[in-house]
């Protein structure tokens, strides 16, 4: 029975005494005054929230799109659709969805073909459909185009290449990008994994960088102003009191799903940990469970073996457990798969690169005969896919040969001149 104004809940008989009510009361904000010091959190504004503060005016007279998602949001869920156009004397004229659709209802890779939004009745324009680089058109009547997504901080999601073909366009139409900023949920000072090779450029690696770049949204688009679109009218609005190495847990805000495998904001360091192994097509990596990119499991595999040797290596802030799980849906739908559920035991530790580089040399290790890499020189298919994914040519060439060698998580010439050069584009210390 639902409960309404004009008829309350009843209360506990018999009534408890007065004293009772306010020891309670008492009690729970003594408890909120004792966690709040350990719990991390802080008063990080996005850059939605520092826009409506500070720059409303900037926008007043001005015709905008909106590129977004169900992440735009401000800390309290307010839509950014919502924030912007209840700012004075501005115009929402159109807005612009990219992979998984502007309310996130799209699973991964579908075409996304949207035209009218059901909730602000704005029309839309998907930059996952027909086409994922703005046209003339679509940009026909607008002052700026303002972008507001919250990103994982690993080169294959797909939000800074949609990102990155919009400053192209804008760049060649007169437009300006506006970037609302928000974090990289790592942190932003964690860089590593295979580095992009030219010739491997593709929508799921747009620019050459590493999978983890160690960026936030603003800061991406600095890098690409300065190194693909010099005379773009760029503005960043940059986050008030974040600070580098705050990773997402530390903000005490609400997680939005990016999509929909990543539930969590930890999900992000699992993705960067077994997203590409992913792109196999010949392993699950537990997407179809409840645990996506935390699981790695093939029939084939002995988990205890596995985690065995994967804990042997003593890498910081993980822990590996054996288990065995059915994925309801996606690689091995139905089938008994064994392998490792995969535990952050402290995130300020751990390194996905250094993760993923383990799990693909003790998967060959562990089973040589399955040559799960053997496919990746015929350009077709999935091996194109995971190709693509991995980034460097001379590495998968050498998984394919079972030759079970380090990426490039620590150190190498192309990693350290990487990290030299996304200095001058940092916003935050």
């Amino acid at each position: 029975m639902t409960n309404t104004p004009n008829h309350p809940k009843p209360g506990p008989f018999p009534p408890r005494p007065r004293w009772r009510h306010d020891s309670a009361r008492v009690a729970r904000w003594l408890l909120l005054l004792l966690l709040s010091p350990l719990s991390g959190t802080c008063d990080v504004l996005p850059g939605v929230e520092v826009l409506a503060r500070d720059h409303a005016h900037e926008l007043a007279g001005k015709r905008v799109g909106i590129l977004t998602n169900p992440t735009g949001v401000t800390r309290e869920l307010k839509s950014t659709i919502d924030v912007i156009r209840s700012l004075p004397q501005v115009r929402v004229v159109r807005l612009f969805s990219p992979e998984h659709g502007l309310r996130g209802q799209h699973y991964a890779g579908d075409k996304v073909s949207e035209n009218l939004d059901p909730v602000s009745r704005l029309p839309v324009v998907s930059l996952y459909g027909a086409t994922r680089k703005p046209t003339p058109e679509m940009l026909e009547g607008l002052d700026m185009v303002i972008y507001d997504i919250q990103d994982v901080g690993h080169r294959t999601y797909t939000y800074v290449s949609t990102l990155t073909y919009l400053m192209e366009a804008c760049e060649e139409a007169g437009v300006a990008v506006w970037v609302l900023d928000r974090p990289d949920p790592m942190g932003g000072h964690l860089t590593g994994g295979p580095m992009l090779d030219p010739d491997l450029e593709s929508f799921i690696g747009i620019h050459p960088v590493p999978q983890v770049y160690g960026m936030t949204p603003g800061e991406w688009a600095q890098m690409i102003r300065a190194e693909r679109t010099p005379e773009i009218d760029l503005r960043v609005i940059t986050m008030d009191g974040w600070r580098r190495g705050m990773n997402f847990g530390a903000l005490g805000w609400v997680w939005i799903p990016t999509s929909q495998h990543i539930p969590h904001w930890e999900t992000s360091y699992f993705y960067a940990m077994t997203g590409t192994l992913g792109e196999l097509h010949r392993l699950s990596n537990g997407v179809g469970t409840p645990s996506p990119f935390e699981l790695i499991g093939a029939s084939w595999l002995e988990p205890v073996e596995f985690a065995s040797r994967l804990n042997a290596l003593n890498l910081p802030g993980v822990i590996f457990r054996p288990t065995s799980f059915k994925p309801r849906y996606a690689f091995g739908t139905g089938e008994l798969l064994h392998g490792v559920q995969i535990h952050i035991s402290d995130h300020a530790k751990v390194n996905p690169a250094q993760v993923a580089s383990a799990l693909s040399a003790e998967l060959i290790r562990a089973a040589p005969e399955q040559d799960l890499f053997d496919a990746l020189d015929n350009g077709n298919g999935q091996a194109s896919m995971f190709l693509k994914a991995l980034g460097d040519r001379s590495l998968a060439e050498k998984l394919a040969r079972n030759e079970p060698v380090a990426f490039e998580g620590e150190s190498s010439e192309s990693l350290d001149a990487f990290r030299e050069n996304r200095v001058k584009y940092l916003l935050y210390k």
